[in-house]
This record gives structure tokens, C-alpha cells and sequence, in this order.
């Protein structure tokens, strides 16, 4: 399967009801992602309350910013697939953070693959500036979401689902906590938190329904993995002798790692990949993390399984000292790279993007003790 798809990118300013009303006359033109926002049948109101309260108190805003992009398209916003938790989507990722002490120009860098089908993926980069939040440029998950991004104090978050992902489509672990979802999690630290200790504290006492492995690193070339697990939680700061820290799709902390079932052996093929590339006793230069990207699975990160859900949609290295990013929609390997500093616009709105699948065979799938 050779084909292509399009990508797009959306510049967001204003108050959350004002970027709420932009994005629904920007989703006008785009049948198709119509109808991936809006249910068959708004959600009951006792549940669209709780998760409306959820939202108000860890990402305030949100839920403005849905009422104006409902109001925009004259819906309730109990139609909106956000508030319904089914909305959350399987993929695969690569996670690495980089410090400035195993770097050749000293600074602080975070490579990201995120792995998934452009069908399902929104294939959309923001940049979203909310009066009295901090701006920050990333990806956006079911719209208002965000999978990872790059913030103006040089806060870089980073989601990777941790063993089977939490939803109600098939295939996935039905969810047993009530909570939020990755994509609130990921924006809520983006517009409220400078650092990564901020970051920490902000989640402490959040309510988690997601299985996730969370990458958090800044600009003071400090990073943490924070994983959660059915309820179960770790965090692991990096300390004065740590050079990186990288994360894939299964648990890393013993905590973790005993309550999973198994782990996907392509997850850790990935994290080999990673740990092999940046524990050598060479610094890294900046094109040696972008090289782990240009290779094809298994030799490198990047990964064309389009038709089974687990092709690579986008490829980011952040570099948090010059809060820029570089990056492509789809494979790095088949498609143009783009540099954005974080809170600017990209010139053009939409983007066509090549996606040439590869069968890895059964193999791909095989699941190995943890």
C-alpha cells in the first residue's frame, strides 16, 4: 500500500472559547475530521459533568475551548467524541531525552517517533497560544488534545502508552480507573507547568485513567519518566550523573512491569535501539539522534505498518535551549523535514504526505514475558 495523505497545521490565539470557535469553522473544510469529533449520540450528562469537572480542575479552559468549537458547529457539546473516554487511540512510540553532559554542543534534546495510522491520527501540528497559559507547539490527539509539545519555558512533554492501550475500541484494556485521558494530561502540563518539578507536582493528585509511559524534560537539562499503570504509579528523576533517559510501549519500573502480561518484543527492539545509540562513551551530535530516525524498523525507529495501525505519523527532535523543533508528518524517512520555533506559525496549512506501508510479518506482533 503506497498512498498519500494530507497534514495540517493550525494557529491558535485567543481565549479558549475564541480558539474554540477557530477550530470549528477551520473543521468546516474537513468533512472527514468532522466526523471524527462528533458521536452518533451526545453522552449521558451525568458522565459528560464528571469529565467536565475533571477537565475544569487540571486543564481550566478546555472545556470553554470545547463549548466555543460546539457552538461553532451548533451542537451540543455532549455530541463532542472528546468527553466520551472511548475516544482514546492505540499506537506505539519512541521516547528519548538527551542532557547536555552526553551531547556534542551541550544542549538538551528529546527525540520522539509517534507510531500509529494516519486514519485515525489527526495529522495536525498547533500552535496554541491561550491568554494566561503558557504557548506551546505540538501535536494534537481527538482535536483538542495533545500528544507531545514543546512549551515557551522549554517544558517538553512526551506521551507513550505503557503495555495494552486503555479505551473502549477493540483490542484495547477496558478501563478500571476513572480518570484522565493521556492527550488532557499532556496539554495541562504544556499550559500550566515551566519545569519539570512543576510538571511533577501538577500530576501528583490528578485522577489517571491512561496507561502511560510520560516523558518530562527542560531547558535546565532535567528530565523524569512518570509511568502509570491500572492505578499503579512510579516517577524516576534523572540525577547529575545521568546523560538520558528513553521510554517505549512497556513498563520500566519493577512496580510496572509485574502487573503487565507481557510486552511487545518491537517495544523492546525500539528501547535497544535507543539505549544502544546514546550509551556509548561518544557525545551525540544532533544529526546522530535524527540518523536513529532515517533508518526503517528494525535497524531504526522509524516504522511503515500503515495497514495494521502502527506506522510512524510523525517524527520530532525538540531541541529545548532554542525551543525549536524539527520535524516531519509521517515518516522522516519518505518525507520533508520542517523547523518551527515554538509559538510560530508554519507558512502553509495543509501538507500532503507520502505513505509507503512495509509487512513486518506475525512476527511484529509477538509478545514476550515481562
Amino acid at each position: 500500500m503506497n498512498h498519500s495523505t494530507q497534514a495540517y497545521f493550525s494557529f491558535l490565539e485567543g481565549s479558549s472559547y475564541e480558539i474554540g470557535r477557530k477550530q470549528g469553522e477551520e473543521i468546516k473544510n474537513m468533512p472527514h475530521a468532522v466526523n471524527k469529533v462528533l458521536l452518533q449520540e451526545p453522552i449521558d450528562e451525568a458522565k459528560f459533568k464528571d469529565m467536565e469537572q475533571m477537565m475544569n480542575e487540571y486543564c481550566p479552559g478546555l472545556s470553554e475551548e470545547l463549548r466555543g468549537f460546539a457552538d461553532s458547529l451548533h451542537v451540543t457539546p455532549r455530541s463532542l467524541n472528546f468527553f466520551d473516554e472511548a475516544l482514546l487511540q492505540p499506537g506505539g512510540c519512541s521516547l528519548g531525552a538527551v542532557l547536555p553532559s552526553k551531547t556534542k554542543d551541550r544542549k538538551t534534546y528529546v527525540l520522539r517517533n509517534y507510531d500509529l495510522s494516519p486514519t485515525i491520527s489527526d495529522m495536525r501540528l498547533c500552535t496554541t497560544k491561550v491568554k494566561g497559559k503558557y504557548s506551546h507547539t505540538g501535536f494534537s490527539v481527538c482535536y483538542f488534545g495533545r500528544s507531545e509539545g514543546l512549551n515557551e519555558k522549554g517544558l517538553c512533554v512526551a506521551f507513550a502508552s505503557c503495555g495494552m492501550p486503555i479505551g473502549k475500541h477493540p483490542g484495547m484494556k477496558k478501563p478500571i480507573i476513572n480518570g484522565l485521558q493521556f492527550m488532557v494530561i499532556v496539554r495541562a502540563l504544556l499550559e500550566n507547568c515551566q519545569n519539570v518539578e512543576e510538571g511533577i507536582s501538577y500530576i501528583e493528585n490528578m485522577p489517571i485513567g491512561t496507561n502511560m509511559n510520560l516523558l518530562l524534560t527542560d531547558a535546565n537539562g532535567q528530565a523524569a519518566l512518570i509511568s502509570t499503570y491500572d492505578g499503579e504509579r512510579a516517577v524516576e528523576r534523572t540525577n547529575s550523573t545521568s546523560e538520558f533517559m528513553i521510554a517505549t510501549n512497556h513498563g520500566l519500573f519493577p512496580s510496572i512491569a509485574r502487573k503487565e502480561n507481557g510486552k511487545l518484543e518491537q517495544s523492546c527492539v525500539r528501547y535497544g535501539l535507543l539505549e544502544n545509540h546514546l550509551s556509548s562513551n561518544d557525545l551525540i551530535s544532533k544529526q546522530h539522534l535524527k540518523d536513529v530516525t532515517l533508518q526503517e524498523y528494525p535497524k531504526g525507529l522509524t516504522v511503515h505498518n500503515y495497514e495494521q495501525n502502527f506506522g510512524t505519523v510523525h517524527s520530532i527532535l525538540f531541541d529545548l535551549d532554542a525551543k525549536q523543533l524539527e520535524f516531519s508528518f509521517g515518516s522522516p524517512i519518505h518525507n520533508k523535514t520542517y523547523k518551527l520555533t515554538v509559538g510560530e506559525a508554519l507558512p502553509h496549512f495543509d501538507v500532503k504526505v507520502l505513505m509507503e506501508n512495509t509487512d513486518y510479518g506475525p512476527d511484529f506482533w509477538s509478545v514476550i514475558d515481562s
